[in-house]
């Protein structure tokens, strides 16, 4: 499948042009003025002696001063007084995590941001704060993910185009020459789109619920592939000029990750003259044809999968002019995520695409598909292509987890260390509640919401919509509760 390196080099004017556009420059941010000092220096005013605060801005204080330290002692100390305070109330949690003042009033315009990804990798993302933009509320994100040949800078206008006067609803963040478009993306296996995401969760205040990679071409690619992989992360996709971003050769790969985007829309346009060549398994030459041939073949099966997608042809539209309708654009970009649906099945190839709205994955155990590709060994009976599909299909990960009354079961395949997340948006905890986890019973008892927990995950990835209350570690079969002190992996591995 294509890397960024290697799929559609055509200019990114073809693209521009499509929309209309002409070279516009950016627009920088505006920097902070010095303050004015008077001539003469006068006594220094003694501190305004202020009344402490009551009510829902002492509950405020405490939690920006629980994000604002790293001192676990403190930390405990901050969960017991805000539980004392009055007028606390669980149900109101994320209200007032949003209303901290933790953000940079950053001026509208032009942001640029250099993000660390791991292996030594750093992402340039082009971020455009829109007017208006006022960091006392969340806003909704879009990642603008550009064509080969082009940048963030360069594929941002062409987002601001297409969303018209709504562009300043939005807040977009656009990376430069990402790595990760597709299922078999080359190494390094960064995890650069949830860090990057993470990042900008803690530069602007988002809106977690409402984000949506948006991408053309090769990053139409990335778009499918982040609802693919990271569909928890994401409330809506949309793909222009692309196809799905795993390998077309592959034999039942396609329905293997048709539950990936069971609770995520994606609206996929591309144009029915679009002669591009699309390469198959780690960008091999294939026999899948065209990018139209390909995506008449995946119209088929989005019917026939029940796949969550808006599948949208634009009749006589080559690469360079497949673009969606604006009632059916806003469809998916006012759209929100789930927090806990009751069946999720979730398909990976790496550790960190291990996460699935309530279960989430921290080890792999077994052969890996790693940077040295497939090795295809036929087995008596078989044609090459078949034994090429069954040794991809081994190699994957998955997680799979469905609620029924106050039962609770999981699955999974590659891992030896998950967190089963519990909430009461997903069963009642106050009854008893039966976990049962790959055939074994690791719970059967009332579930203790923590507010320790709550907070402790919501700094660990600064999500604050979805709230994580109580968790159920489960390690070499060895089931323990998640508390305020659990470590986890960090996103960023050492290699």
């Amino acid at each position: 499948m294509p890397s960024s390196s290697d799929l559609f080099s055509r200019p990114l004017a073809l693209l521009l042009v499509a929309f209309s556009l002409g070279c516009g420059g950016s627009v920088g941010a505006s920097s902070e003025e010095k303050a004015a000092t008077d001539p003469a220096p006068k006594p220094a005013p003694r501190p305004e002696q202020r009344p402490p605060a009551t009510g829902d801005q002492a509950i405020v204080n405490h939690l920006e001063e629980y994000f604002r330290t790293t001192d676990d002692v403190r930390r405990r100390e901050l969960v017991s007084e805000l539980e004392s305070l009055p007028g606390f109330d669980r149900n109101r949690l994320g209200e007032w995590l949003h209303r901290m003042d933790l953000w940079p009033a950053l001026e509208p315009g032009i942001h640029e941001l250099e993000i660390p990804v791991g292996y030594g990798h750093r992402r340039h993302v082009t971020l455009r704060v829109p007017k208006g933009y006022d960091p006392r509320r969340p806003w909704p994100l879009i990642l603008a993910l550009h064509p080969s040949g082009g940048s963030g800078d360069s594929f941002l206008p062409v987002v601001v185009r297409l969303l018209g006067d709504r562009a300043d609803q939005y807040l977009i963040a656009a990376p430069t020459h990402y790595r990760q478009t597709v299922l078999d993306a080359p190494p390094p296996f960064t995890p650069e789109h949830p860090v990057m995401l993470q990042v900008l969760r803690q530069t602007v205040h988002v809106d977690s619920d409402r984000v949506y990679p948006v991408g053309y071409s090769l990053g139409g690619y990335a778009a499918w592939t982040l609802a693919l992989l990271h569909s928890d992360l994401y409330a809506g996709a949309v793909s222009m000029a692309s196809s799905y971003g795993l390998p077309p050769d592959v034999e039942g790969l396609w329905r293997a990750f048709a539950g990936n985007l069971r609770s995520l829309p994606v609206l996929h346009v591309w144009g029915t003259q679009d002669g591009l060549a699309v390469p198959g398994l780690e960008g091999r030459p294939s026999s899948v044809g065209s990018m139209s041939e390909l995506n008449r073949r995946l119209s088929g099966e989005i019917r026939r999968l029940h796949l969550n997608v808006l599948d949208r042809p634009v009749a006589g539209a080559g690469h360079g002019g497949a673009t969606p309708a604006r009632a059916e654009l806003f469809e998916v970009l006012e759209g929100e995520r789930p927090h806990y649906p009751s069946e999720v099945s979730h398909v990976f190839r790496h550790i960190h695409q291990a996460s699935a709205y309530w279960l989430e994955g921290h080890r792999w155990v077994g052969d890996a598909w790693g940077a040295g590709g497939i090795s295809v060994e036929p087995q008596r009976g078989e044609n090459r292509r078949e034994a090429q599909s069954r040794a991809v299909l081994e190699l994957l990960g998955r997680l799979e987890g469905k609620v029924s009354d106050r039962s609770v079961t999981v699955t999974s395949r590659h891992l030896d260390d998950l967190t089963v997340w519990l909430s009461g948006e997903l069963v009642d905890l106050h009854q008893p509640v039966t976990v049962q986890v790959d055939g074994q019973l690791v719970h059967q008892a009332p579930v203790v919401a923590d507010l320790g927990v709550a907070l402790a995950q919501a700094a660990r990835t600064w999500d604050f919509d979805r709230l994580r209350w109580a968790g159920l570690r489960v390690t070499g079969g060895r089931v323990r509760p998640v508390t305020q002190g659990t470590t986890f992996p960090p996103l960023i591995e050492t290699p």
